[in-house]
């Protein structure tokens, strides 16, 4: 993340680096390849560029490196971080655009995962833990599923979809797009359809591709980016934005159950493969996208 950026200032709770980068400065979260200053600024940007909950505050926890790679380690250190810390900077959501590449529809070989447990106790805590689906529905050959940790069905999983007509992309997964428009799903997320397993669904989809949004370079920089990491930080602020009108109605935050199911009901519903135009195989199935009114 890019703490001096304008779109950030005054708002920084806390931080943390849990890599080795910046000499393993711990407070030097300064990412390299502009992921965590983009999607900071989509949930929360109130400068240069404006995010979804352009009010919220943010604690920044570096668990990706600098050239992009981590280790589910630094993950867990700084789930336990957040597990420890949240009452006290009142933290009631946690992006968490990453995954392993994988491609699962069960969550069961993760059922004594230690990372699975924190998410299931910050679930319990009221703290919504909101993943990326994944990035690699060509390279897992158009099958269905979900990368880890967004298949642990105590997590809000987001796939990705175009927000507008924006002409054709290519990917390095070899996922191309020949045109687009508003509600197609990307030809790179992955995606799980709840009549294949109900509980570890693909809860939502939200916008993901081409996201403009805060950067490194500056405290005015800019980026644009493509993932299911951008569609996550996109559903962050609309349930910031949730648990904020409900803690103002009754005085606590909702569970993530109430949350969930708010994000559903006011999904518009898209199937998959009546207007996509891409290089992937589709599922013909209905799936959710995000819904929020703007005013």
């Amino acid at each position: 993340m890019n703490t001096q950026h304008v779109d950030f200032a005054g708002r920084i709770v806390a931080m943390r680096n849990f890599t080795p980068d910046h000499n393993g400065d711990p407070n030097n979260v300064t990412d390299g390849n502009d992921h965590g200053a983009n999607v900071a600024g989509i949930v929360l940007a109130g400068g240069d560029h404006i995010g979804i909950a352009p009010e919220a505050g943010v604690a920044p926890l570096k668990v990706l490196r600098n050239n992009g790679g981590s280790s589910f380690a630094r993950v867990d250190q700084a789930l336990d971080r957040v597990l420890q810390h949240h009452a006290a900077h009142k933290i009631s959501a946690v992006c968490m655009p990453l995954g392993d590449g994988g491609n699962y529809v069960s969550d069961a070989p993760f059922a004594n995962d230690p990372l699975a447990q924190k998410i299931i106790a910050l679930r319990q805590a009221l703290v919504a833990v909101v993943v990326a689906a994944g990035n690699d529905y060509f390279r897992h050959e158009s099958r269905q599923g979900m990368g880890y940790p967004a298949i642990i069905r105590q997590t809000i999983s987001v796939g990705a979809v175009y927000d507008a007509e924006s002409g054709a992309f290519s990917y390095g997964s070899g996922a191309r797009a020949f045109s687009t428009r508003a509600g197609q799903i990307t030809p790179f997320s992955q995606r799980l359809h709840q009549s294949v397993n109900r509980y570890t669904r693909t809860e939502i989809f939200a916008p993901g591709a081409p996201v403009t949004s805060s950067g490194i370079n500056g405290p005015y920089g800019e980026s644009i980016q493509h993932g299911t990491s951008q569609a996550t930080p996109v559903t962050v602020g609309v349930i910031l934005l949730l648990q904020e009108f409900y803690q103002r109605y009754a005085g606590e935050l909702p569970t993530i159950d109430q949350v969930t199911t708010w994000l559903r009901r006011g999904g518009a519903p898209i199937r998959d493969g009546d207007d996509e135009d891409d290089n992937v195989q589709h599922t013909n199935l209905t799936f959710l996208r995000l819904g929020a009114l703007t005013i």
